[in-house]
């Protein structure tokens, strides 16, 4: 699992608003700033809007942001159990294509500023970045080499050289999920792609942002300084 709990050094969820629209279902967690009408929309992993994120959007909303958690999966239901295997089939029943054609719609009507995705969000912030979409973009331990669907996007290997619209990645070294191998090849890649900015944290795994308040040093500071990547990549 990415996110199994909050971080304790992210703030309770707060109260937001349930909303659709370009046929995406969200919570709006709206800035206490009346000032300000910044948007950042956020892709969940395949386990949904948990309370990790609820807390993540809440997180931002105190930061000054319009926060906007995108539901993938409120019309297939409640997981049966929370677990990866269980998460995986609920997930196969997306159209990865179709989200992202919502996903792009949703970011020019909905005057989205920024958009993070984490894991299968990842690759949809990869998708995003391919079709050139006018956001800020940052994806969290993405899967570059493609994940299967009934509506399989293309996969971010086949395209990253031809990037135009710059994409903040921040992935881990001993991400056994999106494989190893492929986080090297897509730090190496991003060597020749100006549009291409990837922080790989060696010592890091798979859903890595959980550690921020882990006992374990390295874990913490890796955690630590991908959200503050992040929040530099999404203030532009």
């Amino acid at each position: 699992m990415c996110h199994p709990n909050r971080s304790a050094n992210m703030p309770a969820p707060g109260d937001y608003q349930a909303k659709e629209a370009d046929g995406l279902k969200y919570r709006e967690y709206r800035s206490a700033d009346t000032g300000t009408d910044r948007r950042v929309a956020i892709i969940t992993d395949i386990f949904g809007c948990n309370e990790f994120y609820q807390s993540f959007a809440t997180y931002l909303a105190q930061r000054g942001w319009h926060a906007l958690l995108i539901d993938l999966f409120s019309d297939l239901g409640e997981l049966p159990e929370v677990t990866r295997e269980a998460a995986f089939e609920r997930r196969h029943k997306l159209r990865d294509g179709k989200i992202c054609d919502s996903l792009q719609a949703f970011v020019k009507n909905r005057k989205v500023d920024a958009v993070i995705g984490f894991c299968l969000g990842g690759n949809y912030i990869f998708e995003l970045a391919n079709r050139n979409v006018d956001a800020r973009l940052v994806a969290f331990y993405p899967f570059p080499a493609g994940l299967p669907n009934q509506d399989e996007l293309t996969p971010a290997f086949e395209y990253l050289d031809q990037l135009e619209r710059h994409v903040t990645v921040l992935a881990g070294g001993q991400d056994d999920s999106a494989g190893r191998d492929n986080m090297v090849r897509l730090a190496e890649e991003a060597l020749a792609v100006p549009a291409l900015e990837v922080h790989l944290y060696q010592k890091s795994g798979h859903g890595f942002l959980a550690q921020l308040d882990s006992n374990d040093e390295t874990q913490r500071r890796n955690a630590e300084d991908a959200l503050a990547v992040c929040l530099k990549a999404i203030e532009g």
